[in-house]
């Protein structure tokens, strides 16, 4: 039951009740019981600890070519941090206060503003800082600054991040679709700036594109630290989108879209590849492809065994895929050793590769019977999260082991789940955090997409704000936590490299050789 919520406002703004009633019942249990939303870290994975794995760590038939994926690039973010240096000119053009406009435009020219990669008309008004301004010129200025990142150039006189993204897909072998969430209600605005050749193609000979939306349905509600929803003064609610964890409900979309699709392939959209290391950045991707597909392969494999009953045959394949991997960790319970053989090798290959959970296990072992625990970790997806080689400097979500409310778990970790200690302990010291999650992602579709029920996900973020001096709190998931845990699917943690992290966080990355 919904507390200070109708059922007719739910449907007004398209929410999700379940949804609404477990992020309401999780808010108002952590402020009650004043809990942080931290997680216990026990110890970063590393190579030394097998926890991450090496850049090549599975075996694969160089004859057999990589298919099946479709590109998932979540690109509503708005460009708010990326122009942090033009907001100050966007409010004087807001308020067209000539004087403050032509101050900021003079300000910006002294730092170099002229030859950022900004939208044309934003540069001209840089470069020539004219005395009057027409109104036309104050809203496409202002509609510029506030453009999605999307559809803003990455390079001086240079393609956007959208059309550079769909140049690189265009050169990776076995993307059968190219999938892009806009913002709300920008599909058609994302659709029409591809309508453009692309490094000589037309986009039609290349691969069929797809624009989702993170609408209202994968939203949720501010609440005030009562836990009620938080209303204006004139009463309306305030929506929020609940994180981008939230983004696996549009995977069935995906699937239904492209059937033969089994795995998605993601990044950021401002992860650039660089021109002089394009040749080695696409080797590198199709390894990484290659070795997700191939290990698929084997647990489809076993999934079919498990579904027929053929434990034995299911067993040899386990120690099949097990002897194409690289080694890995010595980390599986005592209990496995009195087992008939078939269910020893496909318990370890769970425990020693995939991150399989000592208490997961148990528990379903205790609900029911060897075979049935097995399906049910089976079926989960497979996931692979790249992971990059810390330069010393960098401080990100990074492959961990830790304890939650469930017992003990690998997870891709963000910053807001970590405590201020463990942050200072083990994340912020590169000898630990060896790796970081640059957003280099192979996931599996999964058959069944209650695999990510929201109930089944316990890590879930207490986001704070404050809006016009009241305190508001929601409920927020990350993608990379929902897809990187042991709990939810098998999970491996790759090394990949470094060249391959080439973020624009920045206007002056761009400017970057």
């Amino acid at each position: 039951m919904l507390k200070g919520l109708s059922e007719q406002e739910i449907q007004k703004h398209g929410l999700n009740a379940r949804d609404i009633g477990i992020h309401q019942r999780r808010i108002h249990s952590s402020l009650q019981k004043n809990m942080t939303s931290t997680i216990k870290i026990l110890d970063t994975w590393r190579l030394d600890n097998q926890g991450i794995l090496p850049q090549r760590y599975f075996k694969i038939d160089e004859k057999v070519p990589v298919d099946g994926f479709v590109a998932f690039v979540p690109a509503a973010g708005a460009a708010s941090r990326y122009f942090q240096p033009l907001q100050t000119l966007r409010q004087a053009l807001a308020d067209n206060d000539g004087k403050a406009i032509n101050e900021q435009l003079k300000n910006l020219y002294a730092q170099g503003g002229h030859a950022w990669p900004l939208p044309e008309n934003l540069a001209k008004l840089i470069r020539s800082i004219p005395m009057s301004f027409t109104e036309q010129t104050l809203r496409d200025a202002i509609k510029s600054i506030d453009s999605p990142k999307a559809l803003l150039p990455s390079r001086v006189n240079g393609s956007s991040y959208l059309e550079k993204k769909r140049s690189e897909h265009a050169k990776i072998k076995g993307l059968i679709a190219e999938v892009y969430v806009a913002p709300l209600g920008c599909s058609e605005t994302f659709s029409q700036h591809l309508n453009t050749k692309i490094d000589g193609k037309n986009p039609s000979k290349s691969n069929p594109l797809l624009f989702l939306e993170q609408g209202p349905e994968l939203s949720t509600l501010r609440f005030t630290r009562d836990g009620l929803p938080y209303r204006d003064e004139a009463g309306n609610l305030s929506l929020v989108p609940a994180g981008h964890g939230m983004l696996v409900r549009l995977f069935p979309e995906i699937k239904k879209n492209y059937p033969k699709a089994h795995s998605l392939f993601i990044r950021n959209i401002d992860n650039v590849i660089e021109d002089g290391e394009a040749d080695l950045c696409l080797r590198d991707t199709q390894l990484f492809l290659a070795q997700h597909q191939a290990a698929l392969g084997g647990i489809h494999r076993i999934r079919n065994a498990l579904r027929a009953g053929k434990t034995e045959e299911a067993g040899k394949e386990a120690d099949r895929l097990r002897s194409d991997f690289t080694k890995g960790r010595e980390r599986s319970p005592t209990w496995i050793a009195d087992l008939a053989s078939a269910y020893e090798s496909l318990w370890r290959l769970l425990f020693e590769l995939f991150h399989c959970p000592a208490v997961l296990a148990e528990e379903l072992r205790a609900r029911g019977d060897e075979l049935s625990a097995l399906r049910k970790l089976y079926d989960r997806p497979l996931n692979a999260l790249g992971q990059v080689p810390n330069n010393g400097k960098d401080v990100g979500g990074s492959p961990v082991r830790a304890v939650h409310e469930n017992g003990e778990v690998s997870i891709c970790l963000e910053l807001p789940h970590a405590s201020p200690e463990d942050r200072k302990h083990f994340l912020e010291d590169p000898k630990v955090a060896t790796h970081f999650n640059p957003v280099f992602v192979a996931a599996e579709i999964p058959e069944d997409i209650e695999v990510y029920d929201l109930e089944q996900c316990p890590f879930w973020i207490l986001a704070e704000k404050n809006i016009h001096g009241t305190p508001v709190v929601y409920h927020e998931i990350v993608l990379y936590e929902v897809l990187g845990n042991s709990y939810t699917a098998n999970v491996l943690f790759p090394e990949i490299p470094r060249r391959l992290f080439q973020p624009h966080k920045s206007l002056l990355d761009g400017l970057k050789k």
